[in-house]
C-alpha cells in the first residue's frame, strides 16, 4: 500500500500497478511523468483527458504562481479574472449566462435541477455519464425513473422516443457526447426528437467539450439549450462551467461556494481558454494523436493482433477481441511506460511533439512483440464492440438493433 491509501475514503479513480495499488509520480513535464522509483511515462491519460495543454504548461504555472502571491486577486471576493473566464466562456459556448462550479459533478447536477425547477417537470432522461453522484444510478427496472427522477435511456434512440411519448412530464434530455462510438446523424435524430417533443437539450460536455475545438463540440449537432463544460478549459485544475438560457438557469441564483473567487483556479481557466480560443492546442492534439493512432493500427495489423481502435486523434479507444487480451494490453504498455487509462478513452495533450511521438511509436511496437501470443486469435466481434463502448459511455452503442437486443444486451452489460 502506499503510505497513506488506507486513510483515504474514497477509491479514486487513478493509474493502479498490477497489485491495484496507486500509482506514485513525483514529477510531471510535458508529455512525461515520472514515478517514485525514476521510470519515465509518456501519458496518454492525462487526467483522465483534463491536461489538454500538457502538464506543468509555463503559461498556465505562471499565471497560477502570481495569482498565489495575492497578486491577483483574493478568494474573499470579485476580481477581473472572473470577468475574464465569464466572457471567454460566453465566447465560446454561448448561451445567455454562465455559472461557475468546482467540478464538473456539481455543475451537471445544478444545471438539471435548475432546469427541472424553471420547468416544473419532474423527469430527467439521461444518457451517459455525467460524475460520482448517486442521483445518475439507473433504476432496477429498465425505463422507470429512479429515486431522483432520472430514467437512463443508454443512448438508444428508440428508448428514447418511448420515454418521449409523455413529453408533458421531461424536464430535460441530457447527453454526455461521445464521438468514438456514436455519429453526426446520430446526434441530428436527437435534436430532432427532442425539438418536437419541446423538450430540453441538456449537452454534457464534462468530458468532451473543448478538446475538439474552440466551442462546444456538439455546438452544431445539437444545438443545446444549455451546456456543461468542464475538461480542458483550465489544463486539470477543478473548475468548470455551466451556460445557456438565463430563464432555464434563473435558479443558479441562489448557488455560491466558499472558493468562489479563488485566483489560482481562475487565473488558471483564464490562461488555459485564452489558448483554448485559439483553436491551436485541439489542432495540435488532433495532428499529434492522428499521427500515433497511424502507427499503433499498423504496428497491430503488422503482429496479427485483434484489437482495433474506435474515434480519432482527439480521443480514441482499444478494442481487443477478449477481456483476456485487453488486459494483456494494458499490461504490457504499463511494462512499457504508455500510461493508458485502461478501459476508457485516451487522449494526448498538446505537448506530444516529435521526440515523444517517436518515442511513444517505438514503445507501442515493443507492446504489440509482447502480445505475440495472442497473434492470429478470434477477431473483434460486436459483443467486444458493445462492451468496450459501454466502458466509456455507459451505454449502448450506435449499431443496428431490435427492442428485444437492445433487452438483452443491457441486462447482459448492466449484470456485468
Amino acid at each position: 500500500m502506499t503510505k497513506n491509501s488506507s486513510l483515504l475514503a474514497e477509491f479514486p479513480t487513478c493509474p493502479r500497478d498490477g497489485k491495484d495499488r496507486p500509482r506514485v509520480f513525483t514529477a510531471a513535464s510535458g508529455a512525461w511523468l515520472t514515478d517514485d522509483s525514476g521510470f519515465r511515462w509518456i501519458d496518454f491519460d492525462n487526467a483522465r483527458g483534463s491536461i489538454l495543454l500538457g502538464h506543468g504548461d509555463p503559461v498556465v504555472a505562471e499565471a497560477v504562481a502570481r495569482a498565489a502571491t495575492g497578486a491577483d486577486g483574493t478568494a474573499t471576493g470579485w476580481s477581473r479574472r472572473v470577468d475574464a473566464v465569464l466572457e471567454r466562456l460566453h465566447a465560446l459556448c454561448g448561451g445567455e449566462v454562465v455559472g461557475l462550479f468546482r467540478s464538473g459533478t456539481a455543475a451537471v447536477r445544478a444545471a438539471v435541477l435548475a432546469v427541472r425547477e424553471a420547468t416544473g417537470r419532474p423527469l430527467l432522461l439521461s444518457a451517459g455519464y455525467h460524475g460520482y453522484d448517486p442521483m445518475w444510478y439507473p433504476s432496477e427496472a429498465p425505463l422507470e425513473p429512479n429515486a431522483d427522477g432520472v430514467v437512463d435511456f443508454f443512448f438508444d434512440l428508440g428508448l428514447l422516443r418511448e420515454l418521449l411519448r409523455a413529453p408533458e412530464r421531461v424536464a430535460a434530455v441530457v447527453v454526455s457526447p461521445d464521438h468514438m462510438h456514436l455519429s453526426p446523424g446520430w446526434y441530428r435524430e436527437l435534436r430532432r426528437l427532442c425539438s418536437a417533443a419541446g423538450v430540453v437539450l441538456v449537452a454534457d460536455e464534462v468530458k468532451v467539450g473543448l478538446r475538439y475545438g474552440p466551442g462546444l463540440s456538439t455546438a452544431e449537432l445539437l444545438a443545446p439549450d444549455v451546456w456543461v463544460v468542464a475538461k480542458g478549459m483550465a489544463n486539470g485544475h477543478a473548475v468548470s462551467a455551466v451556460g445557456g438560457s438565463r430563464r432555464l438557469l434563473k435558479p443558479l441564483k441562489e448557488v455560491s461556494f466558499t472558493s468562489f473567487f479563488e485566483p489560482t483556479i481562475l487565473a488558471a481557466a483564464d490562461a488555459a481558454l485564452a489558448r483554448v480560443a485559439t483553436g491551436e492546442p485541439q489542432r495540435a492534439v488532433r495532428e499529434a494523436g492522428d499521427r500515433f493512432l497511424r502507427h499503433a493500427r499498423k504496428a497491430l495489423d503488422d503482429a496479427s493482433l485483434p484489437v482495433e481502435i474506435a474515434g480519432d486523434g482527439t480521443f480514441f479507444q482499444f478494442v481487443p477481441a477478449t477481456e483476456e487480451l485487453e488486459d494483456a494490453l494494458y499490461g504490457a504498455a504499463n511494462a512499457e511506460g504508455l500510461l493508458f487509462y485502461a478501459g476508457d478513452n485516451q487522449g494526448v495533450s498538446a505537448a506530444f511533439g516529435e521526440a515523444v511521438l517517436g518515442e511513444a511509436e517505438r514503445r507501442f511496437a515493443r507492446v504489440c512483440e509482447r502480445l505475440a501470443p495472442y497473434a492470429g486469435g478470434e477477431p473483434v466481434g460486436d459483443a467486444a464492440r458493445y462492451r468496450v463502448a459501454w466502458n466509456v459511455m455507459d451505454g449502448l452503442r450506435q449499431a443496428p438493433r431490435d427492442r428485444e437486443e437492445t433487452t438483452g444486451l443491457l441486462a447482459r452489460l448492466l449484470d456485468d
